[in-house]
């Protein structure tokens, strides 16, 4: 079985890997919402071309039939002791709020074991409601009480640190998480419409892998699991359907690899 590889094809059948190979699974999967990623709009129409497109709009019934054999195929691939992270969002439609629990449908022969809140301090804007700034990252195992949780690795520094009461100055970091999102001046920033942050995947790998254990991705997007997966010393196995996206991850293992992509944190 190849790991270090970005297949270009859809991730409903992953015949390509073994049964219970993989140590821990992290994807966004398409919010399908409708929108023509990589235009810029105003008042709902197109005014200009930026980057790389893709449409978001499947039927519905043919999105969740979709959704269901990759991540049937996700359980199957996942070791025993596994676990799969979920980042997906709210949907509005029709003036109404469609929050994503219905996420859960698909893993109830799994374990939830948090929802998690990725806070962000900027995003889109509206005058008719609270500007949303949140997503949610669903976290699966498949095992019950079996299964990787390696808190020291992503502890914090804790505010409210007191010798005399704790060992310790660093804390659990909650299920609240306040990272960022990929602003245009990052360093990791790529012409990716909808391109996660490095911090959000390196809590993620931390806390549920071990160096050269396997991370796969089956909506592999901008390259960022396969990019974080490479710099903390794990393997990764990726799928997308855009080409343009697999020449994107690409170009930014190949400067991992020879150190040119640094950590936003380091400057």
């Amino acid at each position: 079985m190849k790991t270090n590889i970005i297949y270009q094809k859809s991730s409903e059948s992953m015949k390509e890997i073994d049964d219970e190979s993989v140590n821990m699974i992290v994807t966004s999967p398409p919010y399908n919402i409708n929108i023509n990623y990589g235009n810029k709009t105003n008042k709902g129409k197109i005014t200009a071309s930026k980057g790389i497109k893709y449409k978001d709009n499947l039927e519905e019934e043919e999105y969740r039939k979709m959704l269901k054999h990759v991540f049937s195929e996700c359980k199957r691939v996942l070791k025993k002791d596994g676990s799969i992270f979920i980042n997906i969002k709210n949907r509005y439609n029709n003036g109404i709020i469609i929050p994503p629990f219905w996420i859960q449908d698909f893993f109830e022969d799994m374990y939830l074991k948090n929802i998690i809140i990725w806070n962000f301090d900027w995003g889109g804007s509206t005058n008719k409601r609270f500007a949303p700034r949140y997503e949610y990252v669903f976290w699966f195992t498949k095992n019950k009480e079996n299964y990787k949780f390696n808190l020291d690795a992503v502890k914090i520094p804790a505010l409210n640190y007191r010798p005399d009461r704790y060992k310790s100055q660093l804390k659990n970091p909650s299920d609240v998480w306040k990272i960022s999102m990929v602003s245009g001046n990052f360093e990791e920033r790529t012409e990716h419409p909808a391109q996660y942050p490095e911090r959000l995947i390196e809590r993620i790998i931390g806390c549920s892998t071990v160096q050269n254990d396997i991370v796969l991705d089956p909506f592999m997007g901008s390259g960022t699991t396969a990019a974080v997966a490479k710099k903390l010393n794990r393997n990764y196995i990726g799928y997308e359907i855009v080409p343009e996206y697999i020449e994107i991850s690409e170009n930014r293992l190949k400067k991992i690899q020879k150190g040119e992509l640094l950590d936003e944190r380091e400057h």
